[in-house]
């Protein structure tokens, strides 16, 4: 009977311990590594409105340097700012990465300002879904990555038209 618990313990001792190397593990897997999901920053510094007549409307929750996680689809506006009694509208100039400048006059918000959306990618870049001109001519949507700031211009409409206000 002693001999079997010492044969026991000698198993225990060196067997077992050495048969761990056959265990399939993961590299690095330490549980204390931690992943942090993609995030997108602050969409606003990514627009400018150079007269002031209109502003660009953003959630509270996505601005003012809170992060939005990828996958998250938010509707941005380009709305009147209510500086001058002569804005009627607006229209949105984007300068996308890689497809060049397109624009959008949709007069889908209020009647003649615009509302489009922007979704967080998984690189951490905003993609932007605009409309084109209604009833212009070319495509009538466009979509693409913006990352330069100041690449998305909200331009108010003061009654003459212009190149982002058909």
């Amino acid at each position: 009977m002693i001999s079997w618990i010492i044969g026991l313990v000698f198993l225990w001792m060196f067997w077992l311990p050495n048969n761990r190397a056959c265990m399939r593990t993961i590299p690095g897997d330490d549980l204390t590594t931690t992943t942090t999901a993609p995030m997108c920053p602050d969409p606003m510094p990514l627009f400018a409105t150079p007269d002031g007549f209109v502003k660009v409307v953003i959630p509270a929750a996505n601005t003012n340097g809170a992060t939005t996680p990828a996958g998250t689809t938010i509707s941005v506006a380009c709305d009147d700012a209510g500086t001058n009694p002569a804005t009627v509208g607006a229209g949105l100039t984007v300068t996308f990465d890689t497809i060049g400048t397109n624009i959008m006059d949709g007069d889908n918000l209020n009647g003649s300002f615009e509302e489009f959306s922007l979704t967080c990618e998984p690189t951490g870049l905003w993609l932007f879904d605009i409309t084109g001109i209604t009833g212009g001519p070319g495509p009538q949507s466009y979509s693409g990555i913006v990352s330069a700031p100041g690449a998305a211009l909200c331009q108010a409409c003061l009654g003459p038209v212009m190149p982002w206000c058909q």
